[in-house]
């Protein structure tokens, strides 16, 4: 009776075993494969996800392991460069809700000149599936390549004021990477917290005009005029000239690829205009002198 009664307890034992792979892995024809060969990604972006595709029906997990390798003349190195967050890729029958699952990346913008890196994502191994589509080249686009994204970041604006004292904010000049929008290569904003006090401290934002010659080595650079650049309450300000066009400067390029300070012509005269009350109507700072600094 001792061995019937062993018997039967491991068949029950082997039953449990079964009926748990069966809910571990899937057992149905799945494939799963990045869904394109290559994609690109910009040095500046926060997270970026690499999608793979699973086609067929499931009825349990699949599990994929994701091997990366450096490839291309200029290749990309993992935790240099770029990070993935997770080469572990897990997918639960019951928690997916679309037929993709990502590889999330996290690049590594190193502020030099490199030019664009490259590497290669790998399935290396699938549990409860068949590979596809096993590999995915990812391009980093340096955005220090791009002259007109290599404008954003810090910068240190100087100049004298109309009472002859000197004048200096750190601000924040910013691009768009959509190269489908207008100002792609055309416009740049800029910011600054607390950049004048006139009673209370305001904040400015406004936009430059932006334009780069590659073969000259050179671009222009503008204070655009007219358009809102604060506000407080009723009241309302602008950056004006006494032409009333933008206030335009020329910058260079070294041979190493730096930025040239941008100076403007020295007695142009750049103002801080209240525009929307009345009463008050007119220009509160009058600036000279003025010259930009990339940090």
């Amino acid at each position: 009776m001792k061995y019937i009664k062993l018997f039967m307890l491991l068949a029950v034992v082997t039953l449990f075993a079964a009926c748990s792979d069966d809910e571990s892995f899937n057992t149905n024809q799945v494939t799963v494969g990045f869904a394109n060969a290559t994609e690109s990604i910009r040095e500046t972006a926060s997270y970026i996800h690499v999608p793979i595709n699973i086609e067929g029906a499931r009825n349990g997990k699949v599990t994929m392991v994701i091997k990366a390798e450096e490839v291309g003349d200029n290749p990309a190195k993992e935790n240099e460069n770029y990070i993935i967050t997770d080469k572990t890729i897990t997918v639960n029958v019951d928690t997916l809700k679309s037929n993709t699952v990502n590889v999330e990346i996290c690049p590594i913008d190193d502020n030099d000149l490199t030019g664009d890196r490259t590497f290669k994502l790998t399935i290396e191994s699938a549990n409860g599936a068949t590979i596809g589509n096993a590999s995915s080249t990812v391009t980093i686009i340096d955005n220090e390549s791009k002259m007109y994204e290599r404008f954003a970041g810090k910068w240190t604006l100087t100049a004298i004021d109309d009472e002859n004292a000197p004048f200096s904010k750190d601000i924040t000049i910013s691009s768009t990477t959509d190269e489908s929008k207008p100002e792609y290569n055309n416009e740049l904003t800029a910011s600054c917290a607390k950049m004048l006090n006139v009673g209370v401290d305001l904040d400015f934002a406004w936009h430059f005009s932006f334009s780069y010659d590659e073969a000259a080595k050179s671009g222009t650079l503008g204070f655009v005029v007219n358009e809102t650049i604060t506000s407080y309450g009723p009241y309302s300000w602008i950056w004006t000239t006494e032409s009333g066009q933008n206030l335009e400067t020329t910058w260079n390029v070294d041979e190493n690829g730096n930025i040239s300070d941008i100076v403007f012509p020295a007695d142009a005269k750049l103002g801080f205009y209240q525009y929307s009350y009345e009463a008050q109507k007119g220009v509160w700072m009058i600036l000279t002198n003025i010259k930009l600094t990339k940090k």
